[in-house]
């Protein structure tokens, strides 16, 4: 499962990086490139069966957390004020939908990820 949730998660962070070029900031390109550097270390970890964690991983963990944590804040901000405007367009609620599915990818492949580490 953490396997394919790592997977996963660096698909929708490239989808999610293409559709941001067009009018993102630095923050969110920034956060896509961790994100996309903790899943490269969690499945080289998986790979080379190795059970203890670097601190660089601990660190974009750390950060993976806290995007994640944007993420689904922004969503749910956007979502809330789509709803209070009476305004759906396809764009909006696309973005919504990718963001919380995404954050809720990131937390469930983190706490996977811790799950396995104490529990091996």
């Amino acid at each position: 499962m953490l396997r394919t949730l790592s997977y996963l998660n660096l698909i929708f962070a490239v989808l999610y990086f293409l559709t941001y070029l067009l009018n993102g900031n630095r923050w969110v390109v920034f956060g896509l490139l961790i994100v996309i550097v903790f899943n490269w270390m969690v499945l080289r970890n998986m790979e080379t069966e190795q059970a203890r964690w670097s601190v660089l991983q601990w660190v974009a963990g750390f950060v993976t957390l806290l995007y994640a944590s944007y993420m689904g804040y922004s969503a749910v901000s956007l979502l809330i004020d789509t709803v209070s405007y009476h305004y759906y367009p396809a764009e909006t609620v696309l973005l919504i939908v990718s963001g919380l599915l995404f954050s809720f990818t990131i937390f469930l492949q983190l706490l996977a990820s811790l799950y396995k580490k104490i529990h091996k």
